[in-house]
């Protein structure tokens, strides 16, 4: 998945560090990650190692790929890697879903209509 980075530095977006807030993120490749469809950014490398070996501590609450219901991941949370990124599930059932099939659920779906 191509990620943000481009349009953020686009628009001249400048992120906080997810980990460490006092500092101010690398938008590029090398310094994010994804848990579920969301992405984050670091400082250097070792607030991205720091976030890597712990995510659910500092991604907040993040969207149930399978359900899209947005809960808050804990140490004992259900998780799988896919598609380059770990996912994290509010629930056993939506986890056996994902299992079944995790291509279907590694790409974000759209969750608001166009209007036309």
């Amino acid at each position: 998945m191509k990620g943000p980075e481009p349009y953020l530095n686009d628009f001249d977006i400048q992120l906080p560090c997810c980990v460490d807030t006092t500092q101010m993120a690398i938008l590029d490749p090398e310094h994010r990650a994804f848990v579920n469809h969301e992405v984050y950014f670091f400082s250097s490398d070792a607030t991205r190692d720091q976030f890597n070996a712990e995510p659910y501590r500092y991604a907040g609450r993040v969207t149930d790929p399978v359900s899209l219901t947005r809960f808050q991941p804990t140490s004992s949370s259900q998780h799988r890697t896919a598609a380059g990124r770990v996912f994290y599930f509010e629930s056993d059932s939506t986890l056996a879903l994902f299992d079944r099939d995790p291509a279907l659920y590694s790409t974000p779906k759209p969750t608001m209509q166009e209007i036309r």
